[in-house]
Formats: C-alpha cells, sequence, structure tokens
C-alpha cells in the first residue's frame, strides 16, 4: 500500500543568512531521503491560505512513513513554525 502525503508549512521569519542556511539544509535533506520515502513535489506557494507552500511526498508504507517524519520533523523544526498533514492512499 502506498502513501501520499500532504504537508503545509509555514515558514518562521528569517533573517537573510538564515535563508540561505534553511535553503543548504533543504538541498541536502532532498538528497538524504530515506528508501521508500519519494518527494513527488515541493510547492513554494499554497495560494488561498496562510500557508507558505506544501510538500507532497509517497510512502511504501506507513511504518517508513512515521520514520521519515521524525527524521523531518528534526532536520526542518528550527525553520517551519508549523505544518499540517494530509495523509491519503493511493488507489492507482
Amino acid at each position: 500500500m502506498v502513501y501520499t502525503i500532504i504537508v503545509f508549512y509555514k515558514f518562521k521569519e528569517l533573517t537573510p543568512s538564515q535563508e540561505e542556511k534553511a535553503k543548504r539544509e533543504w538541498d541536502e535533506l532532498k538528497s538524504e531521503l530515506p528508501e521508500g520515502i519519494n518527494l513527488i513535489s515541493n510547492n513554494k506557494h499554497a495560494f488561498g491560505s496562510s500557508w507558505s507552500g506544501f510538500v507532497i511526498i509517497e510512502a511504501e508504507n506507513f511504518e517508513k512513513y512515521v520514520e521519515f517524519w521524525k527524521w523531518f520533523k528534526d532536520r526542518i523544526r528550527w525553520y517551519v513554525e508549523a505544518t499540517q498533514t494530509i495523509i491519503g492512499v493511493k488507489t492507482e
């Protein structure tokens, strides 16, 4: 069973140097995704909402997602103020 996860995020206020650091860390994070986790899309805006943007992730199974989520949150916590997650089961 494949899970599709939409994660809306809101950035904290950052200085220009913090923005550069966050971008570097994001690029590193994308290259270190665990096996069974795929970043489908990274979306800069979430028009019509108060979110800064959202990512769409696919996970091979729920266990892989749960393991990934803790790792992911620990890495982005310093520059992301809030998240909201929607999880679905892929049908096709």
